[in-house]
């Protein structure tokens, strides 16, 4: 008895933190609205402004030694260990150099000033490209499925009670016609019966999810956006950012995917009224999951195109078409591109059928639209690609593409500290306890100084007769060049 009353006790736990992490209700539009009243910088975020939100909230804001120095370069020291080390498989250490990098790149794509443009991480084999996309994605989908990260997508539940124009006879007609499918598939008696009860009891609405993941803010028409959010918003700071930042040029922008303005515009003709439309608009959390591909998707250079790239949903499809009766006027079709919509979409390395991949995205990303048979679907995604510095003749002769590439290096380690840590991690923490002190760094030292470029023009200029130092430094100044890394 004692071991049941545990079991059960577990269960209940689990059971609650569960609810409480993954079960996430569909929200009507005006307690949406409610929300966004409440916390619009959180809900009024795309990819691009979440990315950055997610580096920042594990980063931090890092160390400036030299605050009030005039002629700082702003090399800050970053603490990036929860986002690359803490709780992954295989931590990636940054050094210094590499987080300055990465961090200018983040704040600029926030900006909305590199928004059109694939981020490509250039590094020679063994730099750990792979180890820090892995990483970096992790986190990103922990952020995102997590209340910091939250942001929302359309869900259309197709009310018939609204819908009078909706005859009875129709809806008969389809429930004869799925009963019929189900017994063509000889389901057992009892599973007839409680798919018809589920049918009956859900059969006020249909529910028809936006594939491409639009934010419920653009259900708004693009021409009456401006003057809806200046009703909405009192005046006061994230009024002002809304209406002049260029990080929310998108809000006013943006339109919805080609399934939303087609419902949109089918329920228009069809109701009296526009808040009838807004009724039957709900919000519901963006869930994140790779591994399903859902707002995150990874191609290795292995993995063989689809042959075909088109989704559908025929059974919803018909639902829709007996809604409206049966008008064609929308198409519930879409690719895979939409599942990354407002998500990442990642290359793992630039060669074999991610070569073909890459070209691909070419028009995706300078147009942001994909056709999908006769309609265009948006895709506003963050594209991330690694390569190896050889594997850019993937990309020679196309230098319209070539400007839309952004290139982060991520040379091998350069900081001492972080060689020093990537040798703990290796093989332990106990390793210091065999070398006396100061040899592991300068172990380190001479490691990191085959990664050097023998000679330095800029070193030399600034030192010109190096032997002068000859008892403090070596002659090609690398050890002084490893303590400015």
């Amino acid at each position: 008895m004692t071991e049941i009353k545990e079991i059960d006790k577990a269960l209940k736990h689990l059971n609650v933190r569960m609810s409480e992490r993954e079960h996430r209700q569909a929200i009507p539009y005006d307690e949406f609205l409610k929300l966004l009243i409440n916390q619009p910088q959180s809900v009024i975020r795309n990819t691009f402004q979440t990315f950055h939100d997610m580096v920042n909230s594990y980063v931090g804001r890092g160390l400036d030694e030299y605050p009030d120095d005039p002629e700082s370069i702003n090399y800050i020291n970053y603490d990036c260990s929860p986002l690359f080390v803490a709780n992954t498989d295989r931590p990636f250490f940054a050094d210094r150099l590499f987080a300055n990098r990465l961090l200018n790149h983040v704040e600029a794509m926030k900006s909305g000033a590199r928004q059109n443009k694939i981020y490509i991480f250039e590094g020679p084999p063994g730099s750990g490209k792979s180890t820090f996309l892995n990483n970096l994605l992790m986190k990103f989908e922990e952020y995102a499925n997590s209340e910091a990260g939250t942001r929302y997508e359309v869900v259309w539940r197709l009310d018939r009670r609204i819908l009078a124009e909706i005859k009875e006879t129709k809806v008969s007609a389809f429930m004869d016609k799925l009963s019929t499918l189900l017994d063509e598939y000889e389901l057992e008696q009892t599973e007839l019966i409680e798919m018809k009860n589920s049918i009956h009891r859900f059969g006020d609405y249909v529910e028809v999810s936006c594939p491409s993941h639009d934010n419920p803010i653009l259900m708004v028409p693009k021409a009456h956006r401006r003057d809806f959010f200046d009703d909405l918003f009192k005046n006061d700071e994230f009024k002002w950012k809304l209406f002049t930042d260029k990080e929310y040029d998108w809000v006013f922008r943006d339109t919805p995917c080609t399934i939303c303005s087609s419902i949109y515009h089918a329920l228009n003709h069809r109701l009296s009224s526009p808040l009838d439309i807004y009724k039957m608009v709900y919000a519901r959390p963006y869930v994140f999951n790779r591994r399903l591909g859902e707002g995150i998707t990874v191609f290795n250079p292995g993995d063989k195109p689809t042959k075909q790239n088109i989704v559908t949903n025929e059974l919803l499809q018909r639902k829709i078409d007996v809604l409206l009766g049966d008008s064609n006027e929308v198409k519930y079709i879409f690719s895979n591109f939409a599942k990354t919509n407002n998500g990442i979409h990642a290359l793992m390395d630039v060669k074999s059928h991610n070569s073909e991949r890459l070209l691909e995205l070419h028009n995706i990303i300078s147009e942001g639209i994909h056709k999908v048979e006769d309609i265009e679907e948006n895709v506003k995604s963050l594209f991330i690609a690694l390569m190896n510095p050889e594997d850019e003749k993937a990309i020679e002769g196309f230098q319209s593409f070539a400007d839309r590439i952004e290139f982060i290096n991520i040379p091998y380690v350069m900081d001492l500290n972080t060689e020093v840590e990537i040798y703990r991690n290796i093989f332990g923490k106990h390793i210091e306890e065999s070398f006396l002190p100061r040899v592991l760094h300068n172990f380190a030292r001479i490691i990191i100084s085959t990664r050097l470029k023998i000679r330095s023009d800029a070193m030399l200029e600034w030192v010109s007769e190096p032997e002068k130092y000859h008892r403090f430094c070596d002659d090609n100044l690398q050890l002084l060049k490893m303590e400015i890394y």
